[in-house]
């Protein structure tokens, strides 16, 4: 699912991503020029890999173009949209066993610091408790 809200009257503008599998060029052009990003950094690759509660054709399914967004996935997709504007990125969807909100962070952050981003903060998600936001 892929979604853009953007406010009339000041042109903010957010945009939603998670069971993508896949960025596609298209979902990459639509969330350009956001001023924040929510996006799912489902799994990190080694650790499903390693997790031996999900059989192996469940495995594929998440890593596959029909799944889940890796960490890398996400920080590929973060660094490509990264602008001026952009000035928050929210990690999403994170599994609790597959992933750990400071590998899913390190991953993110690390790319867009990599790409000269350093005004776009990242923060992880938490399905337990509100995230807190920028005040801008």
């Amino acid at each position: 699912m892929g979604y853009v809200v953007r406010h009339p009257g000041s042109g903010t503008a957010v945009g939603l991503l998670t069971d993508l599998g896949h960025a596609t060029r298209l979902v990459t052009e639509r969330v350009r020029q956001l001023d924040a990003l929510v996006v799912e950094a489902n799994h990190d690759l080694k650790l499903l890999q390693e997790d031996v509660a999900r059989p192996w054709a469940l495995k594929q399914r998440i890593m596959s173009r029909h799944g889940h967004l890796s960490n890398d996935a996400a920080a590929i997709l973060a660094s490509e949209v990264a602008c001026d504007r952009l000035r928050q990125v929210f990690l999403a969807h994170l599994s609790r066993d597959c992933n750990r909100p400071e590998l899913a962070q390190q991953t993110v952050s690390g790319k867009l610091r990599q790409i000269g981003a350093r005004h776009i903060a990242v923060a992880v998600s938490s399905q337990d408790k509100p995230t807190a936001t920028l005040t801008v």
